[in-house]
């Protein structure tokens, strides 16, 4: 026993400390590299890594304690799958189904998981332990569930708006060969 743990809780604990830190720092790191550079894909992969670990972790420690801590299972499972989506879409974007299916939209799919996963990682944070910080417990508990989503958002509209291909081609600016495209 360590601190009232049991070794089985308190090891994966630690881990699942250190990797979420890690996870949250390279995903504030990832996101603030310039894109198309080679910094951007490889601060994400040390995310995705991080992640697998905190998802790896939430899972052993959620399951010692079932049912209650049943809802971390699912922001874990969550998490850890818009991180697979967003990964997926960006590293597998030129293989022929993906391509079918998503075309250039790969970066929508790409955005939404990666900065969805990291709306999660902030949701189970706050949602388990906000009761640990002094100004946090007064707040209601939807608190923690609503607000990494309404912090996020912003982020999220303002990426997709920068780095999404527009679909849409202004009448104005459209070309004498689309118009007779659309038409035939």
């Amino acid at each position: 026993m360590i601190d009232g743990f049991p070794l089985s809780f308190f090891l994966p604990l630690v881990v699942h400390a250190l990797a979420a830190l890690t996870t949250g720092v390279t995903g504030v790191i990832t996101f603030s590299r310039p894109k198309r550079s080679v910094r951007h894909p490889r601060w994400g992969v040390r995310y995705l890594w991080a992640y697998t670990v905190v998802f790896l972790t939430a899972i052993i420690l959620s399951v010692q304690h079932l049912p209650t801590d049943a809802y971390l299972v699912v922001l874990a499972t969550i998490g850890y799958g818009f991180a697979l989506a967003g990964y997926g879409a960006r590293r597998f974007r030129q293989k022929p189904m993906l391509r079918r299916v998503l075309g250039k939209q790969w970066i929508v799919a790409h955005i939404v998981g990666m900065i969805g996963s990291y709306v999660v990682l902030w949701t189970a944070f706050y949602v388990d332990n906000a009761h640990l910080f002094p100004g946090l417990k007064e707040l209601p508990t939807l608190t923690f569930w609503v607000l990494p989503t309404v912090i996020a958002l912003p982020f999220l509209v303002l990426s997709l708006s920068r780095f999404a291909p527009k679909t849409a081609i202004p009448a104005k600016f459209e070309s004498a060969s689309n118009r007779e495209e659309r038409t035939s």
